[in-house]
């Protein structure tokens, strides 16, 4: 009987210790996640205030291509093409798809992160003469890659009211492509 108490006794503390391990690297991952959003923005957001030819997106593709997964790298830089080959028409995204705006604000801060299957949810709110927006302005979708992570997606909680086919902005390129296609026909 001393046996099976101590044997149960050292069953439990395994798995004490193994359920504070996976919540400990849980919390890690968050920590992570978030830091990688929130340099992403720290690096993005004064580019795209500045006055430049060319979508401040466009910069994102070309220097920080290694952050975005194939997909959405692949439906960016189609988009890009399409508008740089016609002039006087906006043929590709009108707005700026890492912060939902044609408006920037100076600066960008994470908020909560939450975890939907392997991926990892970030909301991303503006800060405008230094207010906060009430809303995030963008949830970031990404996922763990290797040793760090990518952008899958972004999502846009304004647009899902009106537009839930289009309120994220790989299901937008896809219309665009879509509309180019159909236009050219």
């Amino acid at each position: 009987m001393e046996v099976s108490i101590r044997v149960f006794c050292w069953m439990l503390c395994g798995a004490l210790t193994c359920t504070v391990q996976a919540r400990a690297q849980g919390q890690a991952l968050v920590k992570s996640a978030r830091d990688f959003v929130q340099e992403f923005y720290a690096w993005y957001v004064p580019r795209a205030l500045k006055a430049h030819e060319g979508p401040a997106w466009d910069l994102a593709l070309e220097y920080k291509a290694h952050a975005f997964s194939p997909e959405l790298l692949r439906a960016l830089k189609a988009d890009s093409d399409a508008q740089a080959k016609v002039s006087g028409e906006i043929v590709g995204l009108d707005f700026d798809p890492f912060l939902n705006t044609q408006d920037p604000c100076e600066r960008y801060e994470c908020g909560t992160v939450a975890k939907k299957g392997g991926e990892y949810w970030i909301n991303v709110y503006g800060i405008c003469s230094g207010k906060r927006s009430e809303t995030p302005d963008v949830v970031v979708e990404l996922m763990p890659r290797g040793d760090g992570w990518e952008f899958v997606n972004f999502h846009y909680e304004n647009l899902i009211k009106d537009h839930p086919a289009s309120a994220d902005l790989l299901a937008i390129l896809r219309l665009l492509r879509r509309d180019r296609r159909e236009s050219r026909k």
